[in-house]
């Protein structure tokens, strides 16, 4: 009997080796390079905020504020598993709002510009038609 509970035993010890040293991982120092990540994700979210990311891409700016409170909950625990990659992603969705804010600003500045376009081509039309 004890041979068929064999590999259940040894399955069962290899899960409790594995979550001991996920506990581990959890519980391990963040380092600096990790800190400079968070530190470039609060950077990346400014630049987001002064591109006027809340009017243009809210949803992305949001997500990334959010991350960043997450990431910060993970330091105080000392997850830097948790930190690492909720700083990583925290970045990555303030560039994108950043980026979204830039081009839709711009966007708008072109149709702008078109507009005023349009106008000077219909007035130099008017002026060759008038006597």
């Amino acid at each position: 009997m004890t041979k068929k509970f064999r590999p259940f035993r040894f399955g069962l010890c290899v899960i409790l080796v594995i979550c001991s040293f996920s506990g581990f991982a959890r519980a391990q120092e963040i380092s600096p390079a990790q800190e400079q990540e968070f530190t470039d994700a609060q950077a990346a979210l400014e630049a987001a905020q002064k591109a006027e990311a809340e009017k243009y891409a809210l949803e992305n700016l949001k997500q990334a504020q959010d991350l960043l409170g997450t990431a910060d909950k993970a330091r105080k625990v000392k997850d830097s598993v948790k930190f690492t990659q909720s700083s990583s992603l925290a970045r990555a969705y303030a560039e994108l709002a950043q980026a979204l804010a830039e081009l839709k600003s711009e966007e708008e500045r072109l149709a702008a510009v078109r507009e005023e376009l349009r106008r000077t081509k219909a007035a130099i039309d008017r002026l060759k038609k008038s006597p």
